[in-house]
């Protein structure tokens, strides 16, 4: 029984993903005619990072954590306590009287029920509290992605995240991968107080 603290999920990921639901296509094409495809550029991103190094989302994931420390303190305490009982009735069962497992077992199933409470109602505030967090930076998010694409001359942004796993994406050239400068212009137009300075690109090499 352990307890995860709070990460992104998939906020990061559904907001670069909201940018393909906001454009909109101004007049579809006439019936008959050839498609007029975009000239830019194809790059990919790794919104795996963002927890770590976008400033707004780590500082509220630690704000998340603190508040909620003290109940994943407690939920956690309880679940080393009904597995530290369990290993006593497990370790003692052959001297332990059959009055005294059977009043241990009634506690540890009221110890689980309680710990299964407190787990679903710690889920249910920490989920609802995440998603008031999460949401206005992940709206902001979305806009600068398409803001971002459209600077770049970027058509097409791919999402490492997910891409790799699932076979989307087998390879692809380093130098279109525009994780860190994405990060690094994002965190410059909406600084943290406090935060690390962005990473500075690497020179390249002649």
């Amino acid at each position: 029984m352990k307890l995860i603290k709070f990460t992104l999920a998939a906020f990061a990921l559904m907001a670069i993903a909201s940018t393909a639901s906001a454009q909109q296509v101004s007049a579809p094409p006439q019936a008959g005619a050839p498609a007029l495809l975009p000239a830019g550029k194809v790059a990919v991103i790794n919104t795996n990072a963002f927890q770590e190094k976008i400033g707004e989302f780590r500082a509220k994931i630690e704000e998340l954590n603190r508040q909620f420390e003290p109940r994943i303190k407690e939920v956690q305490g309880l679940a080393d306590r009904i597995t530290a009982l369990e290993n006593t009735m497990k370790t003692q069962s052959g001297t332990l009287e059959p009055a005294r497992v059977a009043q241990m077992t009634e506690q540890v199933e009221t110890m689980k029920r309680d710990y299964q409470r407190k787990t679903e109602d710690l889920q249910a505030d920490g989920n609802r509290a995440r998603n008031q967090a999460f949401d206005p930076i992940s709206q902001k998010l979305a806009k600068f992605a398409q803001d971002y694409t459209a600077r770049k001359g970027i058509v097409l942004l791919i999402d490492l995240a997910n891409a790799v796993q699932s076979n989307t994406v087998i390879w692809f050239d380093s130098r279109s991968d525009v994780t860190q400068d994405f990060i690094n212009e994002y965190n410059k137009a909406y600084p943290v107080p406090g935060a690390p300075a962005a990473a500075s690109p690497a020179p390249k090499k002649p």
